[in-house]
């Protein structure tokens, strides 16, 4: 790689982790190609290059100062996070209520408890592949995108999953970097000679909806089609995101409302089906704090 490319490529990431609210991760690269930049023969005497970047890190960490003081008010406490696990988890079988209890921290904001909780799932053998692919969900919206992926190649040397499930998860991390605009080599999965296959469980069948295209046949809106990425999945419930000055949306998505010909995109098809809108709650804390999180119960036309 030239010096320029090497240039390039650094200015290319860090635009990528600040536009992603990766601003830690912005910064480091940032501080990586001023130090390039300064210590090039020719690029050393660019001064209007060094200038823009050193305007750059001084921009990120006035948006650093900026986050720390919107975020100054305190997590939710341990009972009131215990409390929203108890009050989301439905469903008469344990390990169903306990993956909606965790899935229901982290539609709250509540990303790092959430983590915590889905890795203990996965440990203790609870809905493994679910709980591995809100796992990833929780690292991209916690950390940069290294940390995502490290964590798939880590399941992939401890050969935590089969073959098959570490396929899966390699399509699933995709889809999800490919959405955020990150371009990254994703390990291949090379079966080995003589390995078992193991059969595929209940928790399998659920087919995982990336997104969603939702008619409006109501209000305002009505005629137009609105879509929305799935921030979450527990079953055939799905969550997605609606920002708070978007009225006429969140007017329009009232629960009990029924939502008829919605297209679901997953990673291997695309289907029609029916939502409910089964709840809609207020974002606490986080950066989608004051947003809002609406649940849609899909059934297949």
């Amino acid at each position: 790689m030239s010096d320029r490319q090497r240039v390039e490529s650094l200015v290319r990431e860090a635009d990528t982790y600040r536009s992603q609210g990766f601003l830690v991760a912005a910064k480091k690269k940032y501080m990586e190609l001023l130090q390039l930049i300064q210590g090039h023969e020719k690029y050393s005497k660019n001064k209007k290059l060094i200038n823009a970047v050193e305007g750059k890190i001084r921009s990120i960490e006035k948006e650093m100062s900026d986050v720390t003081k919107a975020e100054a008010k305190p997590q939710l406490s341990n009972e009131t996070q215990d409390l929203i696990q108890k009050l989301f988890s439905f469903s008469k079988n344990r390990e169903h209520a306990t993956m909606e209890g965790a899935v229901a921290l982290a539609k709250f904001g509540q990303y790092q408890k959430a983590l915590t909780e889905f890795m203990r799932l996965m440990s203790e053998g609870i809905l493994p592949l679910e709980a591995a692919k809100n796992i990833l969900r929780c690292h991209l919206s916690l950390s940069p995108p290294e940390v995502a992926l490290n964590q798939y190649k880590n399941w992939v040397s401890r050969d935590d999953f089969p073959p098959n499930d570490l396929k899966y998860l390699r399509r699933f991390l995709k889809n999800l970097l490919d959405k955020r605009g990150v371009k990254v080599e994703i390990p291949e999965i090379v079966e080995r000679a003589g390995k078992a296959k193991r059969k595929k469980k209940a928790e399998e069948e659920v087919l995982d909806i990336s997104s969603v295209g939702v008619p409006l046949n109501w209000g305002p809106l009505k005629g137009e089609t609105v879509e929305f990425e799935v921030s979450f999945q527990s079953g055939n419930t799905i969550s997605i995101i609606v920002p708070s000055d978007k009225t006429q949306l969140l007017d329009a998505f009232r629960p009990g409302v029924k939502l008829p010909d919605m297209q679901c995109y997953s990673l291997i098809a695309v289907f029609n089906g029916t939502g409910v809108v089964s709840g809609k709650s207020q974002i606490t804390s986080g950066p989608k704090k004051g947003d809002y999180t609406l649940d849609i119960t899909i059934s297949g036309d």
